[in-house]
């Protein structure tokens, strides 16, 4: 009968039988040292244990290791020397428990262990205080932060002169760049290619789809414009997917008039979840020009 997670697996064939690739003898050997560095790390002071006696060396015993997360000794010992074993994502769980490893030392593990990070517990919807300054930065070119549903978390003065009152004193669950696509006239209004732009949200939503099967923020956005927008419900049975490109896009603005305005999608590298979406016309065109008059005029 093959190992699972917690138990020791058998000895002889049944334990052969139990052994299963990791990802190459590289991976493995990182994957050792980590968590032997990150169990000598640990404070037992703080792991609840009943206070031992003097300890030869810091931090956990593996036995200790294995009592805190229910993996057996006998299965931590080898992960700790490297063996050709398969590890399940419930046992780097079960660990990352035991030796109270931090959201970046939880995704390196993972990593040497070959498996993808799960998502944390709490999405964290902070948008870090240096991309603030930087949305300010980018003045006058309009901007703003998104994270992996596509709701809007901040922007920059000049992406309020585009949208105008359509983004402001909006609940936070609408304020997500699909939803405002297809539930919004004033955006609607805004875009003379708004089709296009349509389609191509819904491609992008349901490519990143394969990525928010547990999220419920996107499940729930989904569901509501599925009932709400009969133009995304058609577009969203066609399952297209597209991802994300560089383009150009147009605004018929009431105030500036024509614009047309390349924008890029930046990744925030503190905040994995998050992107910043940056607009900007092409330097010396008359849409520069527009653009900067719109955004003085907000001043």
């Amino acid at each position: 009968m093959a190992a699972t997670p917690g138990s020791a697996p058998g000895t002889g064939d049944q334990a052969r039988k139990a052994l299963a690739p990791v990802p190459d003898d590289h991976g493995r050997k990182a994957l050792a040292a980590f968590l032997r560095s990150r169990r000598e790390r640990a404070d037992p002071a703080g792991t609840g244990l009943p206070p031992g006696g003097r300890r030869r060396t810091p931090g956990l015993r593996r036995e200790e290791v294995s009592l805190l997360s229910g993996v057996s000794l006998t299965w931590y010992t080898w992960l700790e020397q490297g063996r050709d074993i398969h590890v399940s994502p419930q046992i780097l769980l079960a660990l990352v428990r035991a030796l109270r490893l931090d959201e970046v030392e939880r995704a390196h593990l993972f990593r040497l262990a070959g498996l993808p990070a799960p998502e944390p517990a709490e999405r964290s919807l902070e948008v870090p205080d240096a991309v603030r300054t930087f949305l300010d930065k980018l003045m006058p070119n309009p901007a703003f932060v998104i994270d992996r549903c596509f709701d809007i978390l901040a922007w920059n003065p000049a992406q309020e002169r585009i949208l105008g009152p359509a983004l402001l004193d909006r609940p936070r669950r609408e304020l997500n760049s699909a939803w405002m696509l297809f539930r919004v006239p004033e955006i609607r209004a805004l875009m003379p290619e708004w089709e296009r732009e349509a389609r191509w949200m819904a491609g992008l939503l349901r490519q990143q789809a394969a990525y928010e099967l547990d999220n419920p923020r996107f499940s729930e956005l989904v569901a509501e414009l599925i009932d709400t927008s009969p133009y995304f419900a058609e577009a969203w049975e066609t399952h297209d997917v597209v991802e994300f490109r560089s383009s150009v896009r147009r605004y018929r603005h009431p105030e500036a008039g024509d614009l047309e305005v390349s924008y890029v999608r930046l990744a925030v590298e503190e905040a994995p979840r998050l992107s910043l979406i940056c607009h900007f016309a092409e330097p010396g065109s008359e849409s520069e020009e527009r653009l900067r008059r719109l955004v003085a005029l907000g001043e």
